[in-house]
Order: C-alpha cells, then structure tokens, then sequence
C-alpha cells in the first residue's frame, strides 16, 4: 500500500475487553468508518471474541487488575514495548488505570504519541492511602508521556489539574445513541408494582449495600414494588460483593437479580426509576441511557453523577452514603403523580440530545485524534 493512502493506525488498550465492548464500541466504529485501521488491546475475557470479530485484537497477558506487584508491573510494561514494536501503532489511546501508566510511557519510549482517558478516579482514589499516593507519582510520570488526558467530568480534572498541566481536558462520556436507547422500543403494559432498577457491577462504591438497607426501610412502607439488580460480582475489585452475598439478596421478597446482558433496554423500559448511589463516577452511563429513554433518575451529589442529574428536573438527588436519605428519594418517587415522572424522563431525554447525544461526543473525539495525528 502507498504511504499516501495507507490507513492510520489507532490502539485502544483497556484492563478488560468487556469494557472496550461495552463502553468504547460506538467509538472503535466510528473510528474505522472514517477510514482509521482501529486494533484492540485488552486481557482475555468473555468479550474478546467480540471484539476479534470486527477488530484485530491482541490479548494482554500480564496485566493484573488488582495487584500491587511491581514486578509483574515491569512485565506488562515490557508487553506494551513489545506489542507496539509489532503493531506500529501512529497513536495509542488509553484507559484504565494501568494502561494509562504503562502503556503511555511504553508508547513515549517508541516515539508513539498517546491520550489516556481517565473514566473515573476509581477506587484508588475513594480512599487515602498509600497506593492513592504512588497512584498519583505514577500518573505524574505517566501523563508526561501524553499528548492529552481526557476526564470526563471538570471535578476529576480539578482533582488532577496539578498533575496533568494544559493536558487535561474534557470530554462528557463516551456519547448515547438516542435512537438505539429510545423510550419509543417500549411497549405500554400494567404493572402491578413500581420498579427500581440498579444496573452496574455490584460494588460498594457503587452504593449497592446503602441500596439494599434503603429498599429493606421501604419494604416496611411499601410492599408495592421491586428492585431489580441487572449486573454480577466483580472477582478483580476489592469492592465487590461477592457471591454469598447475592444468595442472601435472592432471600428478600423485594430483589430480583439479573445478569449481566449486551442489550439492557428490556429491563430500562421495565422499570420505572433508574437508582445509582454511587460514591464517585467518570460520567455514569447508566443514568445517560435511563435518561434517553425517558425515565427518571435517582443518584448521588458526586462528581460523574451530579453532572447529569438535576434535582427535580431529570431527578431525585441524594447525598452519598446516605440510607436515610435514599429512603426518602426512593419513597417520594414512588408516591409522585405519573405525569411528574414523565416530565422527569422527558426532561433527561431532552439533555442527552443537547449534551450527550453520540453525534456530539464522537466529534469532539474524532477532531481530538485528529488534531494528535498532525501535530
């Protein structure tokens, strides 16, 4: 192929396939339809055939999620060196904690520009501890080897703002599709009782357990209604509920647990009010695909949650941590007119179109990568 028109080539690297395919896919597309040659790398899961059925991908052998080992460290760093000498990437974009370090300062040492983009400060940084520290000295070194680092919300790049310089910018989320996540695919059916649905990986930062004490206090009140649980443990955060846990919720009259699923529109239109009381988001996209579909929100006054939640507007707003006061979200949800909860949903559909709608978010990231290549 003549130089002239051979295809550029863009590396999306995450610390699992599952979140490329389900958070990075419409981008990865967009990508390749304007003519980029897109390559995926991530650890082997149970959504790396996916991605190999409409990318090259390449699966990571030593990255490991949860561990501190330094060593094990310098091996997936060497991988990356090792990965990018075959690939030839012309640029690499990041996500996830581990990538963003090593894989953009493997990228540097070849002379390959990069962008990592920060989903969210994660668990790391819920907590002050040492690894929050050596998190923070290992991005500082990192973020150097960047041509940009992405937030998604203007509190995590204030919270980094001494680290990343000029860098930082932001970007809100990934985009929503709102002709796929569309109030129009649900069909009109009596429901006997009101649903709360809670849709994520089952862990404690997400504010599953302050959930589940809320819905025991409105059980007492209230028999009328559900709360389903679409999602599953997470094996590599320490945060994660785990197994025995989801056998003693399976006892409660009130929960009906779901796995994890590619499509989860059935269970949005399903529902009446999406709940997330997480303690700290990137930019939820949970709530972003609740609101274009028109239902109502309640979540928490935290970075990544309280950017796309309005009290009153879209939603119910509610402290974090707080089971007191999800209670009484959760209870005047219920009890509020239908015609309020339609202005609700209505109201959050309204702002996807004019904030977070794909069309707007895949722009700014295509004119990003774009600006990188001709620098």
């Amino acid at each position: 192929m003549d130089v002239a028109t051979k295809k550029r080539r863009l590396v999306f690297v995450s610390n699992t396939s599952w979140s490329l395919w389900n958070f990075r896919l419409e981008l990865m597309r967009t990508l390749r339809e304007s003519g980029f040659d897109v390559v995926t790398v991530a650890p082997k899961d149970d959504y790396s055939q996916y991605l190999e059925r409409e990318f090259r991908h390449y699966n990571l052998r030593n990255l490991d999620r949860k561990g501190a080992n330094l060593f094990k460290d310098f091996k997936l760093f060497m991988e990356f060196v090792k990965l990018y000498g075959e690939i030839e990437p012309d640029l690499v974009i990041n996500f996830t904690i581990k990538p963003n370090i090593y894989s953009s300062i493997a990228a540097k040492l070849l002379g390959i520009p990069s962008i990592s983009v920060l989903s969210g400060l994660g668990y790391v940084f819920l907590r002050k501890s040492f690894m929050k520290n050596l998190v923070k000295a290992l991005y500082l070194a990192a973020f150097r080897c960047n041509r940009y680092v992405v937030f998604l919300n203007k509190h995590d790049l204030q919270e980094l703002k001494n680290i990343t310089g000029s860098k930082g910018i932001v970007i809100p989320g990934e985009g929503v599709n709102p002709s796929f996540f569309s109030p129009d695919i649900c069909k009109r059916e009596e429901k006997r009782k009101f649903i709360f649905l809670f849709i994520g990986r089952f862990l404690k930062d997400k504010g599953i357990v302050e959930l589940i004490e809320a819905s025991k206090k409105l059980y007492n009140d209230n028999k009328n209604f559900q709360l389903w649980l679409l999602g599953g443990v997470d094996r590599g955060n320490p945060a994660s509920l785990k197994e025995s846990n989801l056998e003693e919720l399976r006892k409660f009259p009130f929960v009906k647990i779901f796995p994890f699923t590619r499509d989860v529109r059935p269970y949005i239109c399903g529902s009446d009010c999406v709940v997330l009381p997480s303690y700290r988001e990137g930019l939820s996209r949970t709530l972003l695909e609740a609101m274009s579909m028109e239902k109502p929100i309640i979540t928490t006054d935290v970075p990544g949650c309280k950017d796309v939640c309005f009290d009153g507007l879209n939603g119910l707003v509610v402290k974090p941590r707080d089971t007191e006061e999800l209670y009484l979200a959760m209870k005047k949800m219920v009890k509020l007119p239908p015609e309020k909860r339609t202005f609700m949903g209505k109201s959050g559909r309204k702002l996807i179109l004019e904030k977070f709608s794909k069309q707007i978010i895949l722009k700014k990231y295509v004119e990003l990568i774009e600006e990188v290549l001709h620098q």
